[in-house]
């Protein structure tokens, strides 16, 4: 039994697709949690009644103290071992080790039940007429009925046998040493069964419904995380968190954003297309574009769309980001790196290599919701959307396989990660009276 370092709650975000044993797991730390707060609140409960009760003895019986009697020594000794522990499980109790600690931690309210009620029953008072007249007997009710914070049923009913096997020990011992004092009618007995059994009733109850409310709680968070990665299949995942995590309707409009856009095409890919079954293109093409997926959420870009063989990627949204323009170029090295060690793959299987053009831009866009009330897109619109698509098309002019524009050269920034740019001239570009300064990479790897 250790108390160990907290669980981490549940993220609201789950990474990864959720399995079976996902769920299964999420659900058992939901339950653990929600039985680690019940043990908390009955072990403050305990402490704040033992130390009540302590208080109590150290008043009443502060000469019998003094005098080393055993009744109030015996009674202060319980009660301090049932207030420390309270004060351990308050203390540094993080994960119940359920139900094995809260087996114990329900005995041990009944140890402190024991120890309330014995020095009464051994060392009687003189109006004393028997346990089930005293006060204090009560608190075998509330004893029973607090197992059910733990959430376990099973620790229920170890609370509610131990507790009844508490009470008959006082009953039988009643009629042992105080037969003369003692006559209890069999209507008090059955009333005081019948209480228990209640009390053991209702704790069950409370273990077994919390803990369906818990499991029903928690499998709704799963549902809806999951309906989530499922949107995320059809847009990508950060737009999918960014319309979950709204509180508010989508609407039309949007946001001005300086946005750097990355398209990306096969090339003579339609030719290609032309000599296979229509399953393996798909399966062609799955492949290439989830090796420049990876590549591009490496450098934390979003897919914005997949245009056929063509791949529409955004850095800087829907969260800002300074650097941009840096990470699509990063990204654009990344696929190019990726298409070489596919085209290896492709070579192996005894299939020809894929060539692609790349464009990089970064300009104003508006991001947000496009379209109509009925239908919307959540997209960027703007000339630099045209401009990177643009760029992409003139990489056959040029012969090369990237082009960026100079003004996302002009953000990139260098370090380590930085790929060496060099000037490949200008470009005419249609709708544009200035022509465009244009770069691409220097290290042959990247060309």
């Amino acid at each position: 039994m250790s108390d160990a370092p907290p669980p981490s709650p549940p993220s609201r975000r789950i990474t990864g697709r959720i399995t079976a044993e996902h769920v299964s797991a999420t659900l058992e730390e939901f339950l653990v949690r929600a039985s680690t707060r019940g043990e908390l609140a009955v072990a403050a409960a305990r402490a704040v009644l033992c130390a009540l009760l302590l208080l109590r003895i150290l008043i009443a019986y502060g000469d019998e103290l003094r005098a080393l009697e055993v009744k109030p020594w015996f009674s202060a000794a319980g009660l301090s071992a049932g207030l420390a522990f309270s004060l351990h499980s308050l203390s540094r109790l993080r994960a119940p080790g359920a139900p094995l600690r809260l087996t114990l931690s329900v005995l041990v309210d009944t140890a402190v039940v024991i120890v309330a009620l014995s020095p009464i029953v051994v060392w009687p008072h003189g109006d004393y007429r028997g346990v089930l007249r005293e006060f204090d007997a009560a608190g075998i009710l509330l004893v029973v009925v607090a197992t059910g914070a733990r959430l376990y049923p099973r620790v229920a009913v170890v609370g509610a046998a131990s507790n009844a096997l508490a009470l008959t020990g006082f009953l039988l011992l009643d009629q042992l040493r105080h037969p003369t004092l003692v006559g209890y009618p069999a209507g008090d007995v059955i009333l005081a069964f019948a209480l228990l059994i209640g009390a053991s009733t209702l704790a069950f109850a409370v273990a077994k419904g919390t803990r369906l409310l818990v499991a029903e709680g928690a499998e709704a968070v799963l549902k809806a995380e999951r309906a989530r990665q499922r949107l995320g299949v059809y847009v990508s995942e950060e737009v999918a968190a960014a319309l979950d995590s709204s509180d508010d309707d989508p609407a039309l409009g949007g946001a001005r954003r300086e946005v750097a856009v990355l398209f990306s095409d096969l090339r003579g890919f339609t030719r290609f297309a032309e000599k296979l079954e229509p399953e393996a293109l798909v399966g062609e093409l799955n492949a290439y574009l989830d090796a420049m997926v990876t590549a591009v959420r490496a450098e934390g870009g979003v897919i914005d769309k997949f245009i056929g063989d063509a791949v529409m990627a955004l850095f800087g949204v829907p969260q800002a980001r300074p650097d941009a323009a840096a990470a699509a170029i990063r990204a654009a090295a990344a696929m190019q790196r990726a298409l070489r060690e596919h085209n290896e793959v492709r070579a192996r299987a005894g299939r020809p290599p894929l060539a692609h053009g790349i464009g990089v831009h970064y300009g104003p866009c508006v991001w947000g919701n496009i379209g109509t009330q009925e239908r919307m897109q959540y997209t960027v619109i703007g000339d630099a959307v045209n401009l990177a698509s643009r760029l992409e098309s003139a990489s056959k002019e040029l012969g090369v396989p990237v082009v960026i524009s100079a003004d996302a050269a002009a953000h990139l920034g260098y370090d380590d990660r930085t790929p060496v740019l060099a000037p490949r001239g200008t470009l005419q570009v249609r709708g544009r009276e200035q022509e465009l300064e244009v770069f691409t990479f220097v290290d042959p790897e990247l060309s």
